[in-house]
C-alpha cells in the first residue's frame, strides 16, 4: 500500500470532523455525487482500505456516494494530525490588567510609556458660534537638566479624527528619520 498524499490524508480528517485542536472524531461520513472533484481521491482511500463504501440513504440522490473511515484509516488520521498549535500569547491588554497599575494609569501609558501621545485644544469666538482645532504632539524626556520637548506633533485641525491623523503621518516620518540615522544614512529631505 502507498501512503496516501497529503489531500487524501485531508480528506481523512475532514471526514472524521478532526483538526489540531480536535483529535476526536466527531463524524465520519463524506457524500460525493458523480464527478465531485474529490472522487479519484476517494476511491484511491477505498482501494486501500483506508476509507469504505456506506450505503446511500433515501434522502439522498440515489447516484451520491457516502464514503466512511475505516479503522485503520482512523489510526493513521490520528498519527498523521498535526500538534496542535500552542496556546495563544497573552494580549497586551491581559498584561495590563495583571500589572494592576503599576504600568500606568491607562493602556495608553501601558503600551507607551511616558510617550502617550497628548491633545492640545484652542479655539476662536467667531460671530455665531466657537470653533475649535485640535493637535496631537508627543513628549519625551531626555534628563533631568533637560526638560520634557516635543519630538512628535501633528497639524492643527478642525476635528480630533484629522488632528490624529496628521500625527500619525508625523510619527511616521519621525520612524523614517530614526532608522535612516541608525543606518548611516541622510533622512529624506535633510541638507546633504
Amino acid at each position: 500500500m502507498t501512503h496516501p498524499t497529503a489531500q487524501q490524508i485531508n480528506l481523512l480528517h475532514h471526514t472524521l470532523g478532526l483538526r489540531p485542536d480536535r483529535r476526536e472524531a466527531h463524524r465520519n461520513h463524506f457524500v460525493a455525487g458523480p464527478g465531485h472533484h474529490d472522487q479519484p481521491d476517494l476511491q484511491a482511500l477505498v482501494a486501500s482500505g483506508l476509507m469504505a463504501r456506506s450505503p446511500t440513504p433515501r434522502f439522498l440522490d440515489p447516484t451520491d456516494e457516502v464514503f466512511h473511515v475505516t479503522e485503520t484509516g482512523k489510526a493513521l488520521a490520528l498519527a498523521e494530525l498535526p500538534e496542535p498549535p500552542p496556546p495563544p500569547k497573552q494580549h497586551q491588554y491581559r498584561d495590563f490588567l495583571d500589572a494592576d497599575g503599576c504600568t500606568g494609569d491607562s493602556f495608553a501609558e501601558h503600551l507607551c510609556g511616558e510617550r502617550v501621545p497628548q491633545l492640545e485644544m484652542r479655539h476662536e469666538h467667531v460671530k455665531g458660534g466657537t470653533v475649535w482645532e485640535y493637535r496631537m504632539y508627543r513628549t519625551v524626556f531626555i534628563d533631568r537638566d533637560y526638560p520634557k520637548h516635543r519630538d512628535v506633533q501633528g497639524e492643527w485641525m478642525p476635528t480630533k479624527k484629522a488632528a490624529k491623523a496628521t500625527y500619525k503621518t508625523a510619527l511616521k516620518a519621525h520612524h523614517r528619520t530614526l532608522a535612516a540615522l541608525r543606518s548611516g544614512h541622510s533622512p529624506a529631505g535633510a541638507a546633504a
